[in-house]
């Protein structure tokens, strides 16, 4: 009788371990979402990692209509754009509650029946803040010239230097057309103007070590596979495909 309760008590505990066995590979595992479909993707691989991007309304009456929470409005300019002789209105966009996140730029296309339709770009201002807490830029600024120009202004002290962009409607198209660098080291100073369009960079080195300060000058040709655009090239990207000076 021992040896057949003996017996039974081992068949219990083996069927017992086999379910929970079951039970255990049966466990749903963990799901995550497609970062393609989460989150925003930008040439060269680029995953925006700040959680998913908020999407902002696509119309409205007047420019606070845009702002949604935790945004508020940075940097804003107001000017003709288009051929359509109408004020168009760029805002850049911070998340209040953390200044490492990267930052919204939305145009206002005003329309001939009132209010405006917007365009979004994660791409055109980079975050306020690095990750390490440093001001990225020491200098911000964005304004519409004259020439119906869009032009974003980032100067910084030390390896950040000075980035600035130029955006232009082609074809009913805001088009990165131009991108400006400056950089001071010990000794020199490089700029270089970047015309998209003509596929032109033209180099200046100054020698800050003579009095004089002479220049010298390079200039060199290339071709990009197509327009870069304000709602979906970031200018950094663009420029490491871009030539850079010899020296």
């Amino acid at each position: 009788m021992k040896h057949t309760l003996l017996a039974f008590i081992i068949i219990f505990l083996a069927v017992s371990c086999k379910k929970e066995t079951v039970k255990v590979s049966e466990t749903a595992k963990p799901t995550t979402e497609n970062a393609a479909d989460s989150l925003s993707a930008g040439e060269e691989g680029e995953i925006f990692d700040s959680g998913v991007l908020a999407v902002f309304p696509k119309t409205g009456k007047k420019v606070q209509d845009f702002v949604i929470e935790p945004y508020e409005i940075q940097l804003e300019a107001e000017g003709l754009l288009n051929d359509d002789e109408l004020k168009y209105i760029v805002i850049v966009l911070k998340n209040k509650n953390d200044n490492k996140d990267i930052r919204a730029a939305l145009v206002l296309i005003k329309q001939q029946t009132g209010g405006y339709v917007q365009e979004t770009s994660w791409h055109a201002v980079n975050a306020e803040y690095s990750y390490d807490g440093y001001k990225t830029y020491d200098y911000e600024n964005i304004n519409i010239d004259k020439d119906r120009i869009l032009r974003v202004t980032l100067q910084g002290i030390g390896p950040v230097g000075t980035r600035e962009t130029e955006y232009k409607y082609i074809n009913n198209e805001l088009v990165l057309t131009k991108i400006h660098t400056f950089n001071m080291g010990a000794g020199s100073q490089i700029g270089v103007d970047y015309d998209l369009i003509n596929g032109v960079a033209e180099a200046e080195l100054i020698n800050t070590m003579v009095d004089s300060m002479p220049s010298t000058t390079q200039k060199k040709k290339f071709k990009l596979d197509r327009q870069q655009l304000f709602i979906n090239d970031n200018p950094d990207n663009v420029l490491n495909k871009l030539p850079h000076a010899d020296w």
